[in-house]
């Protein structure tokens, strides 16, 4: 991906052209900061005492998990873009701090907790995992050029913000739920409070965004770039994003470069109901670049109906398809017919092979119906 050139920001004016909601639980972005100084109400985890809970409590949770599906989720990365494959995992509930970009995680955790929502960072690509949200952020690797650039950072801040800010919003409207409205206003205020959280670091970067979250009985879809969500019924895709790109082989971002336009400017949002058993897969374009739709289901096909895998062996040996390819240096891939396929009087002829490195995230989640509801 190609990084453009920095804006100086003008936050303050972006702030002021957004109408907030005025509930006293989501005000904004601005308001959002000041509640940092506050006093939140703190509940423990009945498996974990130690584990406390300062923004949303358990009974809070329950209240809000009102939708007539959900997840049963399984997920997995490959950090190519790090010099540790080894994926970072966060729980938002164990987050004191929810303004801290260090990990407040115990380094072991006991049956039961987490609880609700986890992020995993795997080189600069984020995912989201949840039984409502599934998300991947993939940040853009050319910043490590730039001694202030911290794509990982942003990418991660800027799905757990989203997350923090969305089941606020929930509290703020249950029982009703959450239209494309209200995600573009989340969508929005997460991104300016990303922003602010760079800031303060003294920090730059960019991603783009899938996300997939439920609302009563439908998928709610948001995308910025070429990150890919498919929403797999019967074998078949009933349903993709459709990508965002500025230029060729460049797709939309969202960062510390373009604080000039809000991302719900920018974002494709659509939505799907959905039936029971459909699968939702997200994944950065580690993962499609290098395997093609039919690739993918197929694979799912062959995995979780014939051989009868569960969820988490099925999204790894998923991954494991994507990584043999990437490192073949005679595959055909997606990639190489997106290359081969630029106008020859402005690039050249291409004859474009091989599979293309990058850091992998997928997510698949399985909807079920939700029976705590």
């Amino acid at each position: 991906m190609l990084k453009t050139t920095r804006v100086v920001p003008q936050l303050a004016k972006v702030v002021a052209t957004r109408t907030f909601n005025t509930t006293p639980l989501f005000q904004g972005a601005r308001n959002y900061f000041r509640s940092f100084a506050e006093e939140a109400p703190e509940a423990t985890d009945d498996v974990n005492p130690f584990i406390q809970y300062p923004l949303v409590t358990k009974e809070q949770m329950k209240k809000i998990s009102n939708d007539k599906f959900k997840f049963e989720f399984a997920y997995t990365s490959f950090a190519f873009h790090s010099t540790s494959s080894v994926p970072l995992i966060h729980s938002l509930s164990d987050l004191t701090d929810p303004t801290s970009l260090n990990s407040l995680l115990p380094k072991r955790r006991p049956q039961g907790s987490p609880a609700d929502t986890l992020s995993i960072r795997a080189g600069d690509d984020t995912m989201l995992v949840s039984p409502s949200v599934l998300a991947v952020a993939d940040g853009v690797s050319s910043w490590e050029g730039n001694k202030d650039g911290d794509a990982g950072i942003w990418s991660r801040s800027m799905v757990e913000t989203f997350s923090r800010l969305m089941t606020e919003y929930k509290l703020s409207h249950t029982p009703h739920h959450l239209n494309n409205r209200d995600i573009s206003e989340i969508l929005d205020d997460s991104f300016l409070h990303t922003s602010h959280l760079m800031d303060l670091q003294k920090l730059e970067g960019s991603s783009t965004l899938i996300l997939g979250m439920l609302s009563g009985d439908e998928l709610k879809m948001v995308s910025i770039g070429d990150s890919k969500i498919y929403v797999i019924r019967d074998g078949k895709v009933i349903k993709e994003n459709e990508e965002q790109m500025v230029s060729d082989l460049c797709p939309q971002q969202i960062g510390t470069q373009t604080l000039t336009q809000l991302p719900s400017e920018i974002a494709w949002v659509d939505s799907i109901k959905l039936k029971e058993n459909d699968l939702v897969v997200v994944c950065s374009d580690g993962i499609s670049d290098n395997l093609y739709e039919w690739e993918i289901v197929d694979y799912l096909d062959e995995f979780l109906n014939k051989k009868k895998d569960s969820l988490k062996r099925a999204v790894n040996k998923l991954l494991l398809k994507a990584k043999e390819v990437s490192f073949d240096d005679y595959a055909f891939t997606p990639y190489n017919e997106k290359v081969n396929a630029l106008p020859e009087k402005k690039f050249g002829k291409k004859n474009s092979t091989g599979g293309k490195l990058d850091d992998m995230s997928i997510c698949i989640g399985k909807v079920v119906l939700n029976n705590k509801k």
